[in-house]
């Protein structure tokens, strides 16, 4: 009898300890579900911070270029851009938006850069050896940007290049017709993604000359153009630009591959951050002309990030509202 009260006692506890340990593996999943649920919605709530602060400061951004497309407009119609606040080489003005964003605002020539449907073979050519390309490689895509632009004119010539890019994997062949965008060299047989990445902000589709300003073009670009090797042009790329007065045209840059640029056609561009880390590039092209209609819109597009040692910079000042004038 006593054994049979010792086994039940034992069979009670056991199963009390059973139920506990239940519970116990209950109550830890129920944390861990209660857990993983806080933790979602505050990184849902992080996201949605995120958000708002980048729409900030996209709005912010077209607010910036709107200001340097009015202020550009306005000096073309007084006859002269000597009057502008900012420089047209593309050097970046500092200056503070609402809400104490902080804003770099730049404006660049594009007669300073050289034109995809302009250019000759062998100015192109000579772009991308200074940028990186094997001089077979540059030839090769030189001669498939014009390639892609030249109108068809001969069947079996264009047969052999639609084949060419068959061939390539592409389902399409060249266009057969004028870049409308630099962001169509993607698409040009043979154009790596790091070269293209190096070049895009040295060409334009905008100037329409077979030249490049030095007065106003890129340092990097010029170097590019007189022969230097790519280490020496990667050293200039972000180098101020514009040549200063009195130097004259810059040495070893051939005289066909230069062109005064007609001052018309622009690239504003605004990069704003916002306190809370919100960040948004839009750039646009725009081309300026006398009469009823004072600017044509070439390009909107978003941007993509330059001016990060300058924001790095200001922002080490206590003050940055004080520091910089607004725009």
């Amino acid at each position: 009898m006593r054994r049979s009260i010792t086994e039940s006692n034992r069979q009670c506890s056991g199963e009390r300890g059973f139920a506990l340990v239940l519970v116990i593996w209950g109550l830890g999943l129920i944390s861990l579900i209660a857990l993983t649920v806080i933790t979602a919605g505050r990184y849902r709530i992080l996201a949605a911070a995120n958000l708002i602060e980048n729409a900030k400061a996209e709005a912010l951004a077209e607010a910036g270029v709107n200001l340097l497309r009015l202020e550009l407009r306005a000096a073309f119609s007084s006859g002269s851009l000597n009057a502008l606040r900012f420089a047209t080489n593309g050097e970046p003005l500092l200056c503070t938006m609402p809400q104490g964003a902080l804003a770099a605002l730049a404006v660049e020539d594009e007669g300073g850069k050289a034109d995809l449907n302009a250019a000759s073979p062998r100015l192109m050519s000579a772009l991308l050896r200074g940028f990186g390309a094997g001089s077979e490689e540059a030839d090769y895509v030189a001669a498939a940007i014009a390639e892609f632009s030249r109108p068809a004119a001969n069947v079996v010539l264009d047969d052999i290049a639609f084949r060419a890019y068959a061939a390539d994997g592409r389902a399409y062949g060249p266009k057969k017709g004028p870049f409308e965008t630099v962001l169509e060299l993607d698409q040009v047989i043979g154009m790596r993604l790091d070269l293209l990445r190096a070049i895009l902000p040295y060409v334009t589709v905008h100037s329409r000359q077979s030249g490049v300003d030095p007065r106003v073009a890129a340092p990097a670009l010029l170097a590019a153009l007189a022969g230097l090797e790519p280490a020496r042009v990667a050293q200039l790329m972000g180098a101020a630009r514009g040549n200063p007065a009195g130097q004259g045209t810059p040495r070893g840059v051939p005289s066909q591959f230069l062109a005064p640029s007609t001052g018309r056609s622009f690239l504003v561009r605004a990069e704003v951050r916002t306190p809370a880390e919100g960040w948004f590039a839009r750039e646009a092209i725009v081309e300026l002309a006398a009469g009823e209609i004072p600017e044509e819109l070439r390009e909107w597009r978003r941007g993509q990030g330059r001016f990060g040692t300058h924001f790095s910079a200001a922002v080490r000042s206590p003050d940055v509202v004080q520091r910089w004038p607004p725009c």
